[in-house]
């Protein structure tokens, strides 16, 4: 029996289905029975298709992917796994991408909740002092400050969630305690940027079509490795001499984004040889050898196969999102106006675009910028100047 409302009519699956079982577990949310959040069949169904398959945490390479949706079903209460079920269908959470990360921090949280609390099932039941211990330990290994962050945030959301449902649990993040203060801007962390030299040796370097016309939509379209991943063939729309993609931007907006003329070409070129498509829902735009729809850590393979021949130094550097930032600050570079560099790369807030502003060169525009701010320095009377 599927995890919905009574009467309901249960969604086709492949996979192990949701059951609510009796009584609760020890820790679990006490929620009276006629008020116990339950998602609708459609609900569930819907975040199953949006939440995809992966691998399940800890497997090999080679084991094969698993629907997230179970996974949290094998890694939490049922109780709080027909929570996060809304919590993951509600439009807050709208983005496909967003409700991927969001799911792969929970079973995140629940992998270590498991392995160092003891706990078979993850609830809503975690307590201060076990926080604090989470946060030490990544810490300890190293997690960057800004990995921590949306994993306290995504855990902090859905405690938040359950309280609007009236259930009384008590979020165990401590602002004062647990928030780490991230540093916006670029750092060491941040995607390597490169000149717009490489990514021309990445297209010579390309030795097929689809890896160039891979390159060619991350660097000219600026997009996100997200969108290129989810796009549809259907997404595709030509009108008269122009080719466009519908991409879903973050946060669930569609927008269409114009393609380059050789890009357009190249995309031409792919799909008359672009394997038959084995997978699931709707035909993806660009695949894999087998069929199947590509993801971020296959485009990063590729790119950084790419860098290795075209000799780019640090190739293991080499990101999507190198891509994306090389497009943005290239363009900055190039004068265009921060508003323009906006409608390029989707961003809801234009402070966000200085964030991928290289580094490199900005002594040299900070100087420019005080020189010519001194222009009112001429006003200094002469006998108070140094004479030459």
């Amino acid at each position: 029996m599927a995890l919905t409302q009574p009467g309901a009519e249960p969604p086709t699956s492949t996979g192990t289905d949701l059951v609510p079982v009796s009584p609760r577990p020890v820790g679990s949310p006490v929620v009276p029975q006629d008020d116990r959040p339950l998602p609708d069949a459609a609900t569930e169904a819907a975040v199953r298709r949006t939440l995809g398959v992966r691998r399940p945490i800890g497997a090999d390479r080679d084991a094969e992917p698993v629907d997230r949706l179970d996974l949290l079903a094998e890694a939490l209460t049922p109780e709080t796994t027909a929570l996060a079920v809304l919590w993951l269908g509600g439009t807050r959470r709208a983005s496909k991408q967003t409700r991927i990360a969001y799911a792969d921090d929970l079973l995140l949280w629940a992998d270590w909740a498991r392995r160092e609390l003891g706990r078979e099932r993850f609830a809503l039941d975690l307590h201060r002092a076990e926080i604090t211990m989470w946060l030490t330990r990544q810490q300890d290994a190293g997690t960057s400050e800004s990995s921590i962050a949306r994993r306290l945030s995504s855990l902090s959301s859905l405690y938040k969630y359950a309280n609007g449902w009236g259930l009384q649990v008590i979020s165990p993040i401590s602002d004062d305690d647990h928030r780490p203060k991230v540093k916006r801007g670029r750092k060491a962390t941040s995607a390597r940027v490169l000149t717009a030299d490489d990514v021309s040796a990445l297209l010579a370097a390309a030795t097929d079509v689809r890896d160039a016309l891979v390159v060619g939509l991350l660097f000219t379209g600026a997009l996100r490795v997200s969108e290129l991943c989810a796009a549809d063939d259907s997404d595709r729309q030509d009108e008269g001499r122009r080719t466009w993609l519908v991409i879903t931007r973050k946060g669930g907006a569609q927008e269409r984004v114009p393609l380059e003329t050789t890009v357009a070409e190249l995309l031409d070129l792919y799909v008359a040889i672009r394997p038959a498509w084995a997978g699931t829902g709707r035909p993806a735009l660009i695949t894999d050898a087998a069929g199947q729809r590509l993801d971020r850590h296959d485009v990063t393979r590729m790119l950084r196969r790419l860098a290795r021949a075209a000799g780019i130094p640090r190739p293991e550097k080499v990101t999507p999102h190198s891509l994306r930032a090389t497009a943005i600050t290239d363009q900055k570079r190039r004068g265009l106006s921060a508003e323009d560099i906006q409608e390029l790369s989707g961003h809801a807030d234009v402070r966000t675009v200085m964030i991928y502003i290289d580094d490199d060169g900005r002594n040299e525009r900070v100087s420019a910028i005080t020189d010519d701010l001194g222009r009112v320095m001429r006003a200094v009377p002469r006998h108070l100047r140094r004479t030459v």
